[in-house]
């Protein structure tokens, strides 16, 4: 029996989550929640590379999360930080270092020798392996570092890929967002953030959001029944290990962002086997 089988099984047994749910809501007609690759995967590869997009595209992962900075030589790059300590054997601020600067360092090695060849990817690299075969979440940083115009560059880029319907671009800068929306209406944005949202519905329309991506250890299953009833799609972050994962599943989340697809993908199958 195939993955994309139990999956479908899976939300049919456990409960129709999605009923009532607005157009662009991120969970299928079925009704399962998507499997979101955190960073592509971080416990498959090194976050955020090319090696984690491809493992996320073998297993068949409904959606890929990723970051966006811009370097100083203008190009949009593929990394968490707003430095390069962290995921490459370099050291300094992206915002200060070149695209060849950026690309003379290792951004696997930290994870495992086998990745030692792997550079931080630009992100129309990244679109052009996709390709529509996934739902991706982008998610835009600028903070702490600011970059001036910084949804100019993402809505250049963007109009070159064909999937429109599969992007939704996420931050934690709503002032970003509300830019973002105003200049590329026909977009899907999500707001991420750390708390319950009083009145989110109307927060949201402000923003010109139909996501909510909130910790997943601030929200409650009223909080996602909240959003459900304004329309919005919930997509929580980070969702790792079995109890997290049934939680989320009992909360009627649409989609689960986790460093763990390959887990999740086999926990909701392993649960529809034992019914």
């Amino acid at each position: 029996m195939t993955v994309r089988v139990l999956l479908s099984m899976a939300a049919a047994l456990l409960v129709n989550f999605n009923a009532g749910i607005a157009p662009g809501a991120a969970a299928d007609s079925a009704g399962k929640p998507m499997v979101i690759a955190h960073r592509g995967g971080k416990m498959w590869a090194p976050e955020n590379t090319m090696a984690a997009f491809r493992n996320s595209l073998a297993a068949n992962v409904d959606a890929i999360e990723l970051d966006v900075h811009r370097c100083k030589s203008g190009e949009l790059v593929v990394i968490h930080d707003e430095t390069i300590d962290r995921t490459t054997d370099g050291k300094g601020l992206i915002k200060d270092l070149t695209l060849e600067q950026l690309r003379s360092h290792s951004a696997g090695l930290w994870f495992d020798k086998k990745f030692r060849d792997e550079k931080i990817p630009l992100l129309k690299e990244v679109l052009a392996l996709i390709d529509g075969k996934a739902h991706l979440f982008i998610e835009v940083k600028n903070a702490p570092v600011k970059y001036d115009n910084l949804e100019d560059d993402i809505i250049a880029l963007l109009s070159t890929y064909k999937h429109k319907d599969a992007v939704t671009v996420i931050s934690f800068d709503h002032e970003f967002l509300k830019r973002f929306h105003e200049k590329a209406p026909d977009y899907k944005i999500a707001f991420l953030d750390v708390a319950i949202v009083s009145d989110i519905g109307s927060y949201a329309r402000s923003l010109g959001a139909s996501g909510w991506n909130p910790g997943f250890g601030e929200i409650r299953k009223d909080a996602v029944d909240m959003a459900h009833k304004e329309g919005l799609s919930v997509n929580p972050w980070t969702v790792n290990g079995e109890r997290s994962w049934r939680d989320a599943l009992a909360m009627g989340v649409d989609g689960i962002i986790t460093d763990d697809p390959e887990g999740l993908i086999r926990f909701i199958g392993i649960s529809v086997e034992d019914k």
